[in-house]
Order: C-alpha cells, then sequence, then structure tokens
C-alpha cells in the first residue's frame, strides 16, 4: 500500500468481486472502514491536507476501538497499515478522488477511486460498503478497451470522468508478445520447364506478399489472444459493459478470441492511437448511453409491473429479508440511498449497531451487499416517482 505499490496511475479499479470479498465478515474480529475524499491535483497543499484528514479520521477511530474495550497494543496493530500509509508521503501524490482502507487482524485492502466519498469511519463486526456503491451501481459506468497493435488501453469511465487503468500482465503492444523476424528474403523461386529461351529448367521468382500478411495476421491473433488472457484475469468477476475500439479489422479480430462476457455488441471502428482519454470517452460515450438507458428502462418497467404482486416491494424490512435469503434479482436506490454521505461532520466515526442516524444507512448496507454477493443486479434511480416515494425498491426470483 505504498507508492511503488500502487505505480503512477492513481486510480484502483474495484470490481463486483472486491464489494463481494468485503461482504464477507469474521464475527469475533474488530472490523475498520475508512474513507475521505482525495484530491487527485496533488499540490504540496492538497497533500497535505488529505494527510490531516486522515490523521483525524484514524485517531476518531482509535477513540471508538478504545470505548469499546480494545487495548492500546491491539489497537496500535489493527491500525499499523492505515498508518504506515499516512506517513508514506510519496503515496499521497497518487492519488485519485477518494480512498478507502478496510482492515480487520491481520488483513487489509485499500482502494483509490474514481468518486468522491465521505469523509467518515465504521468500527463494528463487519465492513460498510455503502460509500464504495457509486462506482458500480451507477448505470453508466464503463470500461473502454482501445485496441492497436502499438497500444492497447483500458480506460475506466462514467458519464462524466475518464480515468486509464494501469494493466498488470497485460501486454500493451505486439513487440511485447511477438519477438522481431529474422531478416527474411522478399521472394521465393520456383523451378519450372525450360521453354523457348533454352533447354533446362529455369527460375521463376514470386513475391513473398501473400504469405507475409498470413503470417501478420496470425501474429496479431496471438498478440490479441495474450491480451484477452490478461484482461479476463485483470477484470476477474467485473461486470462492467466494455466498448471496443480500434480499426474494423483488430476489433473483429479481438471479437474471436474474446471470453469477456460483457463485450457490448457495438463498437468505435477508429484507429484509437492517437486519442486522449477524453476524445475515446466522447466516442464510446453513445454506445454506454443507448445500452444504460434501456437496462434502467427495462428495471424499472418490471418494478412497475410487479409491485403488488408480491414479486416487487418498497418496504425496507421485506426487502433486507429477500436479500439475505438471495431473493433479491435487482435491487435499485435512488439517488437520496447514499445517506453514508448525509452524516453530520460531528459524526466522523460510527459504532455499527448502535442506532441513531446511521441505522438506516447499515440497513441499506447489508441489503446492498447481500443482494450482490447472491448474484443479484444493483441500480440508480433518478425517477423517484417510480420508486414510490422510497430510498430502495427490489424485484425478487421468488
Amino acid at each position: 500500500m505504498t507508492a511503488a505499490t500502487w505505480g503512477r496511475v492513481g486510480m484502483d479499479l474495484v470490481t463486483r468481486a472486491d464489494l463481494v470479498e468485503l461482504t464477507q465478515r469474521e464475527p469475533k474480529d474488530a472490523h475498520v472502514s475508512l474513507f475521505i475524499p482525495t484530491d487527485r491535483s496533488s499540490t504540496p497543499m492538497s497533500v497535505q491536507a488529505d494527510r490531516i484528514a486522515w490523521r483525524n479520521l484514524l485517531t476518531g477511530t482509535e477513540s471508538v476501538l478504545s470505548q469499546q474495550g480494545m487495548r492500546a497494543p491491539d489497537i496500535a496493530e489493527l491500525l499499523a497499515p492505515a498508518w504506515d500509509l499516512h506517513k508514506d508521503e510519496v503515496a499521497w501524490r497518487y492519488m485519485s478522488d477518494g480512498l478507502a482502507l478496510f482492515l480487520r487482524p491481520g488483513w487489509h485492502r485499500s482502494f483509490r477511486v474514481p468518486v468522491g466519498l465521505p469523509e467518515v469511519g465504521a468500527v463494528g463486526d463487519r465492513f460498510i460498503i455503502g460509500p464504495l456503491l457509486r462506482i458500480i451501481a451507477s448505470d453508466r459506468h464503463f470500461l473502454l478497451l482501445a485496441l492497436s497493435q502499438q497500444q492497447i488501453r483500458v480506460l475506466d469511465a462514467s458519464m462524466q470522468r475518464v480515468d486509464e487503468l494501469e494493466l498488470r500482465d497485460v501486454p500493451t503492444s505486439l513487440r511485447e508478445v511477438i519477438e522481431p523476424p529474422e531478416a527474411r528474403s522478399d521472394t521465393m523461386a520456383r523451378l519450372t520447364s525450360g521453354g523457348a529461351g533454352g533447354p533446362g529448367r529455369r527460375a521463376v521468382f514470386y513475391g513473398h506478399a501473400a504469405a507475409e500478411k498470413h503470417h501478420q495476421k496470425e501474429e496479431a491473433r496471438q498478440f490479441l489472444l495474450r491480451v484477452n488472457e490478461g484482461l479476463r484475469e485483470y477484470l476477474g468477476d467485473q461486470d462492467l459493459p466494455m466498448v471496443p475500439m480500434g480499426l474494423d479489422y483488430l476489433v473483429a479480430m479481438y471479437r474471436e478470441v474474446n471470453t469477456y462476457p460483457h463485450l457490448t455488441e457495438e463498437s468505435v471502428l477508429h484507429n484509437p492511437d492517437r486519442l486522449s482519454p477524453e476524445e475515446l470517452h466522447a466516442a464510446a460515450w453513445p454506445v454506454i448511453e443507448s445500452i444504460a438507458d434501456r437496462q434502467a428502462g427495462e428495471a424499472l418497467d418490471r418494478f412497475a409491473d410487479l409491485h403488488g404482486t408480491g414479486y416487487a416491494s418498497a418496504d425496507p424490512g421485506k426487502i433486507e429479508q429477500a436479500a439475505e435469503q438471495g431473493r433479491v434479482d435487482t435491487l435499485l436506490l435512488g439517488d437520496q440511498a447514499w445517506c453514508w454521505e448525509g452524516l453530520p461532520s460531528t459524526v466522523p466515526v460510527v459504532r455499527l449497531g448502535a442506532g441513531g442516524p446511521t441505522a438506516r444507512c447499515e440497513q441499506l448496507d447489508r441489503t446492498a451487499g447481500d443482494t450482490l454477493a447472491r448474484g443479484g443486479r444493483l441500480f440508480v434511480s433518478t425517477a423517484p416517482e417510480i420508486l414510490d416515494g422510497s430510498d430502495a425498491v427490489a424485484i425478487f426470483r421468488y
């Protein structure tokens, strides 16, 4: 969890699998969830402000843990990774828009995320994931795969922002996969029978154009195979739509080897080499907008059709119970559901299970976590009239 570990690109890909992992808990252990907004400009002043905010959050967390009866040495051991990060001046120069850190004895995980986060900590018998839900619940979150033999890029984007991902174990150019060919003759000879020019046999030379074209095509295919293999490992169980962009023959060839199940049917047929991330985003956005509008509309229509039949509900208790039982097919959250973002600054660190203003936040958090862990879908809606005035509604499997 240092700058050396993170690399130079200030963002980490948060996947559905990551959030599902965070819903797993060790009931006897203390679980600490920490979130702060960060400034990606990384000026000396912003870095100092971020580190001060982090220190204050850690101090408040120490106080809550102490009030719960944890011994000082155990607190120090639990929060050691968080304090190590605070001391790492270089790491703070590589932030995105938000920082999240999760700790329990002997385990921790951090994420730099491209969305603003509330400044809040939580201590209890589980982690909270609500502040991160915008990243995967937004129906405008997508990946863009820029295909080129010179440069492979994957961008994580939404309606208002785009970030290039730092690819690990994914070849980013053809030369990383294919060794430079040895010098080959541009011609080939074939013996033919002699004719009017004289007796015997003579050599007639033909170009290697066809063979070379086939060889180059096979090289490109092997390169794209390796790209696909690396991306499947890198993306894991991610279920974001991914828009391919590149020259038509490369996109078609990639579709033949692709095994990522959420590659969009629509493509952007354009050479991406000279385009900035912002220009790539602008080219792919119409594809995503069309897909997202269709999916969200279908989910809302289904809820409207099923509401009152027993297969859909806006009742918080019924939804929570159904999610725990694995019966929630689709959970729709309204914009007002992000209650962790509305906590007063006087409550920087929350004790889970203590009731008060965070009780509904905790309920939504558990419901969303159980929905994701059991394979349900999560959407954000901006249509309160369809949500029937509730901050969450659900469609049930049975």
